[in-house]
């Protein structure tokens, strides 16, 4: 009986995926992963950015807009008042519009500088020292109550407002 004994031995039956080796997930994969999607989202962000163009006469013609409609806003029950509101509208439109601090200076210190408005004509540059002489002469006078000229008032500063908006 020994000679019908097989030396094989019978091997319990195996699942085939046994014999694949398995993959686990590294800790660095994640990192993978994280930076993915940041850089997917970089890029996004790049390509779908709405792009803004730089008007460089956007901000002169804005402060003139502003500069017409506050004139156009004054009315005539202001009286001294008109001409404060007036030089203050003026300013701040060489404010806005040539990036002069003319809005933060007095009189005195708008008219001394030597760099005041550079970009501007020289006769242009004298008409408005003229006009803020005007207006300073009234605001700081001695003449307490007073109906002024308001139609003058702006029609001269609109006439200096469209002389400088045009340079």
């Amino acid at each position: 009986m020994a000679e019908n004994e097989s030396k094989l031995e019978l091997v319990e039956n195996r699942d085939a995926m046994d014999l694949v080796p398995t993959w686990e997930l590294e800790w660095w994969w994640y990192l993978v992963a994280v930076g993915g999607f940041v850089l997917i989202g970089l890029l996004a962000y790049v390509v779908f950015r709405k792009k803004t163009v730089d008007d460089p006469g956007r901000m002169e013609r804005e402060a003139y807009r502003e500069a017409i409609s506050a004139l156009a806003s004054l009315s005539e029950a202001g009286g001294k008042e008109n001409v404060i509101q007036v030089s203050l509208i003026m300013r701040a439109y060489l404010a806005k519009s040539m990036g002069e601090p003319a809005l933060f200076e007095t009189h005195e210190e708008f008219m001394g500088r030597h760099d005041a408005i550079k970009g501007l004509s020289v006769e242009l540059r004298v008409a408005i020292s003229a006009y803020f002489s005007e207006l300073a002469a009234v605001k700081y006078g001695s003449v307490e109550t007073g109906i002024f000229d308001l139609d003058g008032l702006k029609e001269r500063a609109t006439e200096l407002l469209e002389r400088i908006h045009t340079v």
